[in-house]
């Protein structure tokens, strides 16, 4: 959800007021962090992306013309991030999803939330995130990006093309290829996580 007055903001900070700018880190660093998160699947590489993101945005606000929501754009620059830190990387490693991130005021979980109060479940459920963490890190990463986009974020078809700066029709076949490898992935495994769609499902947007 953007925030209110965002575009005013933006403006305020797009002309060097920090307090401006300093708002609009507060409102995305833990969204952004989690995407960056789930692309490298390290807690400080993703704060280090997070922190390059953030550095980007300041120097390039100048310029930013409003042609897209800044939300766009500035996923945009995280995506690039995390795409040009795993370039980077020969190998990602999977690390724990339980414990907590703190930010200078704020504190968002790794991964998921747990919706269980059960210790047995608790394990599970924890379990079964690092292993849906490592499937995704099979993935190549343009795949893992449309897929953490569009099947973990909630972001339309239209949205991803924005902020990965591709066609619709690219995101489109990214994702049909994606959620195909990451489906018999995951049945291999035994797991079935509910946020992996069908593609019929999202085929409007």
């Amino acid at each position: 959800m953007a925030l209110p007055n965002e575009q005013a903001i933006v403006k305020r900070a797009s002309k060097g007021d920090l307090s401006a700018f300093e708002v609009l880190v507060k409102a995305y660093e833990t969204k952004l962090y989690n995407v960056a998160f789930r692309m490298v699947s390290d807690s400080e590489d993703a704060m280090d992306i997070v922190q390059e993101v953030f550095l980007k945005a300041y120097q390039a606000l100048p310029n930013f013309r409003g042609d897209s929501k800044f939300s766009t754009w500035i996923y945009r620059i995280c995506m690039n991030a995390s795409l040009d830190h795993l370039r980077r990387r020969k190998k990602a490693q999977v690390y724990s999803l339980d414990a907590p991130v703190e930010f200078s005021d704020s504190e968002a979980q790794r991964q998921v939330e747990d919706p269980v109060d059960n210790t047995e479940d608790l394990v599970e459920a924890r379990f079964l995130g690092e292993k849906i963490l490592a499937i995704l890190n099979d993935l190549e990463p343009h795949y893992r990006a449309v897929v953490i986009l569009c099947d973990v974020q909630g972001y339309s078809y239209q949205e991803i093309a924005e902020i990965l700066d591709t066609s619709l029709g690219t995101v489109k076949s990214r994702i049909h290829r994606a959620r195909n490898i990451l489906r018999k992935l995951m049945d291999e495994e035994q797991i079935f996580p509910s946020y992996v769609k069908h593609d019929e499902r999202r085929d409007d947007k």
